[in-house]
């Protein structure tokens, strides 16, 4: 499937706004927390994911499995050294921080 990067922007407001509502119907303001901390927490894999040969929804889904389950990891071993507030940034800023490592990494790797 061939989306414009426009298409893609409207496919996710429209497959995300539902998905609020009814966190926000049933958990109030939690559920919206929730919800999007699903999608920070999912946000760095993806990005890391997007260089592999694979389908957006496969991505998806690898993302959300590897964000539900490597981060809170490392967020948990860190919460013995530094606050559990400061230790979710610094998974947060480790992981972004390696996707957009692999990302110049395999630039450079193509120019030469």
């Amino acid at each position: 499937m061939n989306l414009k990067l426009k298409d893609i922007h409207v496919f996710a407001l429209v497959a995300a706004l539902p998905i609020l509502i009814f966190s926000y119907i049933l958990f109030g303001m939690t559920g919206i927390r929730v919800a999007l901390g699903i999608v920070f927490v999912s946000l760095p894999f993806y990005i890391l994911l997007n260089k592999l040969e694979l389908e957006e929804g496969e991505k998806f889904v690898f993302s959300a499995l590897l964000g539900l389950t490597i981060f809170p990891s490392l967020v948990y071993i860190l919460g013995f050294l530094i606050s559990f507030r400061l230790a979710i940034a610094a998974a947060f800023i480790v992981f972004v921080g390696i996707a957009i490592a692999v990302i110049k990494y395999n630039n450079s790797k193509k120019v030469t």
